[in-house]
């Protein structure tokens, strides 16, 4: 007598062959800010290893662990995030001279202004050193973009630190180039550091330079 399907199991479904289900992790959601500035520290390092131009959207999405539709959310444009990443933390340090210009001459003695004003270099170049990889790029990397981004940014704020020294520095001095010089400074300690391997202490250097633009360099000479 045959056997039924029944005590065969012949129609019953291989249940020993399947393959247990995966369990799917919960995607973890983050506050829009902070989801943001992980973007701008991928972007960053993306940046860094490219240029504006050598940098793709998919490139800056995966290192930011998201999909381009998420990129796009938070920024209009792969150029408005290499903005927020590496041209305004710059723009952020040298904004506000107005108020340390009024900062120092409020400060009650020689010594306080001289320890505001260092803390302010400090700070400044600290800033500096760390994008330092990324303005280059910024600036050499795509000549329109970096001349754009020169006179619409960066120009504009240097005059403004030199408007807002005017009545802080002689009147042999034109504040604008003193402005300028400084931002030179800071550049070339940068670049020093990025290429000659220069690993000095950023406090030390930033009072060297605060000395140098309160007291200048040239010694003192009679009948000069």
């Amino acid at each position: 007598m045959a056997e039924s399907e029944s005590e065969t199991g012949a129609g019953a479904p291989a249940t020993a062959s399947r393959k247990p289900r995966r369990k799917k992790g919960r995607r973890t959601y983050l506050p829009a800010e902070e989801r943001k500035r992980r973007i701008i520290l991928a972007a960053q390092e993306v940046f860094a290893g490219s240029s504006l131009k050598g940098a793709r959207t998919r490139d800056l999405a995966k290192a930011a662990k998201i999909n381009q539709a998420t990129l796009f959310e938070h920024f209009a444009s792969k150029e408005d995030l290499f903005m927020a990443a590496v041209i305004q933390p710059l723009l952020d340090v040298m904004r506000g001279m107005r108020e340390r210009a009024q900062a120092y001459e409020a400060a009650p003695s020689s010594e306080d202004m001289l320890a505001l004003a260092h803390a302010s270099c400090q700070k400044h170049l600290e800033t500096m050193v760390d994008i330092y990889p990324l303005l280059v790029a910024a600036l050499f990397s795509d000549p329109t973009f970096g001349k754009k981004l020169y006179r619409e940014h960066i120009a504009p704020l240097i005059k403004e630190r030199g408007e807002a020294t005017r009545a802080m520095v002689k009147d042999s001095v034109d504040p604008e180039l003193l402005a300028l010089a400084s931002f030179g400074i800071f550049f070339a300690v940068a670049m020093d550091r990025a290429f000659g391997g220069k690993t000095d202490d950023l406090s030390g250097i930033a009072r060297k330079i605060t000395n140098l633009t309160a007291f200048g360099f040239a010694r003192n000479r009679e009948g000069i």
